[in-house]
């Protein structure tokens, strides 16, 4: 999974502007939040790929003591 990460997060966003650089983040307000949600969405689809993986958690670190996690849609 930490290949899907790097290409589908970190080769996107690394040193960009979110909300000009990166169209799938594009009218998102980049909270750790909101940013948490959208890597969601495009890990979970990526990670269903994989027999038997099921993603469980996107943290979004903001600094040591900020965070944001999502676990996915409630279902």
């Amino acid at each position: 999974l930490m290949v899907l990460m790097r290409e589908e997060i970190l080769s996107a966003v690394d040193h960009k502007h979110l909300n000009r650089d990166v169209p799938w983040l594009a009218g998102v307000i980049p909270t750790a939040e909101n940013v948490a949600v959208a890597f969601w969405r495009r890990l979970e689809p990526c990670a269903r790929g994989f027999e038997g993986c099921r993603l469980h958690r996107v943290r979004v670190c903001e600094s040591r003591d900020n965070f944001a996690d999502y676990l996915g849609p409630a279902t």
